[in-house]
């Protein structure tokens, strides 16, 4: 483990404080990688292109680190494969890292039809009945559902022959099966988020999917979207509201709200549509001076954070002309956008967030026309949303025990009683309600949460938050 010291400086946008960001560093300068939380203070960084400065070459990594965002330390151990652009998503079990090119070195690519769970510092091989690079996944109910990329990729030296995988991938953690459905129109790049109940996969390319097809031979871009519902375990379909069809959407959620935001609408044409989804209706506007299809984006406390990005370049399918420096941040609470920047214009990076932090790791970006990569971490976290959870104590109220296997109880010691009661889980999503309307006690039974840490609120008749506090299941 190497130890690094952080700087800290606190960004300011048009006069409000947005958060503070911490710095690190990682072993290898790394691009084309994926990223996600294991824990609230962990991040697993898989796979990717990893640059030589001494060589000035670039090769598949097998590695994957393991990064704390409070310490801003870093362990290594490897993989069973390379995987340049494979997907990673925390399920039940572990994180699990899908797919990717395992060898480059020849044509077609090479993908792996295989994943990897890690768990408590060990991983776990497995085959998987597909192939895929550069898709997207959500874990809902004790399944992972994978919305694949592309399954064949032929490199020329101006261009690429590709094909999508119209299949959307479900695996059953508990009896290890994997089952499928067909994507509606044959798409594929898709965006996917869920809220923990449910789960929407929204854009993409359509394309004939007999052959393998060149610079936009025969792809159109998809405003057809499917949502499936982890509760009664099914499926509908609809499509995006009008003037919403586009690829490479970038979509998360918070705080009761599914926002989906940029897009590639042609060759080298961004899209600044944002459509948002409330659960029920859907409602669409514009980012402000910026199109472009975003790299990724973060949900980090109340906050969503959309980063990076450009103009997607369909003939090579990968990479974009333009690339931005751009985070968009969308605050839920007054559902309002404003924007900060990366000292640098950057693409083929990831922003993994959980709960009140989002983490930008690595990337690309070409000054002056020069490739360059980095093995910086910088890592935001949204202060007034971590402030709140900390400070917010108009209500006095204990917990027994905590931490607990899920099974505590409430007592509360004021005379300002609640009237509703509302868990969250750390990515703020909501995963237990009920009226308590003036009781003094009261027990919980959340045993079949996964362990972590989850926040308690209380509510007044008016349903307004007079309390909260921080609970840990072990």
């Amino acid at each position: 483990m190497k130890n690094f010291t952080s700087t800290l400086f606190i960004l300011l946008i048009s006069g409000s404080v947005f958060g503070q960001w911490t710095s690190g560093t990682i072993l290898e300068k790394l691009s084309r990688y994926d990223a996600e939380f294991i824990d609230a203070e962990n991040i697993l960084i898989a796979g990717g292109q990893a640059w030589n400065s001494t060589t000035s070459s670039s090769n598949l990594s097998s590695n994957a680190y393991t990064y704390n965002v409070n310490t801003h330390t870093w362990g290594i151990q490897a993989m069973s494969y390379t995987r340049l652009e494979p997907i990673t998503v925390r399920g039940d079990s572990g994180v699990y890292v899908i797919g990717g090119v395992s060898n480059w070195n020849q044509q077609p690519w090479v993908l792996t039809p295989t994943m990897e769970l890690y768990n408590n510092g060990v991983f776990t091989l497995s085959s998987i009945p597909f192939q895929t690079i550069e898709g997207n996944a959500v874990a809902i109910n004790g399944k992972i559902i994978v919305a694949p990329g592309a399954n064949y990729w032929h490199w020329y030296s101006d261009a690429a022959k590709t094909r999508g995988n119209t299949k959307l991938w479900i695996y059953d953690e508990a009896s290890k099966i994997w089952s499928s459905r067909y994507t509606v129109d044959s798409r594929f790049y898709s965006s996917a988020v869920t809220d923990g109940n449910i789960a929407i996969f929204a854009g993409g390319l359509t394309m004939d999917t007999t052959q393998p097809s060149s610079y936009l031979d025969g792809y159109s871009v998809s405003d057809a979207y499917e949502i499936y519902d982890g509760q009664t375990d099914s499926w509908t379909t609809g499509n995006l509201p009008a003037a919403s069809a586009r690829a490479r959407i970038s979509a998360c959620h918070c705080n009761g709200l599914f926002v989906f935001a940029g897009g590639a609408t042609g060759h080298l044409s961004g899209s600044s549509r944002i459509n948002t989804f409330d659960g029920s209706n859907w409602t669409s506007t514009n980012l402000a001076g910026s199109s472009r299809a975003i790299e990724d984006c973060a949900t980090a406390g109340n906050k969503i954070l959309f980063s990076g990005g450009g103009n997607w370049n369909f003939q090579l399918m990968w990479g974009n002309g333009n690339i931005v420096s751009r985070i968009d941040v969308f605050d839920t609470q007054d559902t309002s956008f404003s924007f900060m920047n990366l000292d640098r214009p950057l693409m083929d990076f990831k922003t993994p967030g959980y709960g009140g932090k989002a983490a930008v790791i690595g990337g690309t970006s070409f000054p002056n026309g020069s490739y360059t990569q980095y093995n910086t971490v910088k890592v935001y976290e949204d202060l007034n949303w971590i402030n709140s959870i900390r400070n917010n104590n108009l209500l006095d109220f204990t917990i027994f025990p905590n931490p607990n296997n899920g099974f505590f109880n409430l007592n509360f010691n004021s005379l300002k009683l609640p009237h509703s009661i509302v868990i969250y889980n750390i990515m703020g999503e909501e995963i237990f309600s009920n009226l308590i309307k003036g009781l003094s006690q009261y027990s919980i039974d959340i045993s079949n949460k996964a362990k972590g840490i989850y926040i308690i609120e209380l509510r007044d008749k008016n349903n307004l938050s007079i309390g909260n506090r921080k609970i840990i299941i072990e």
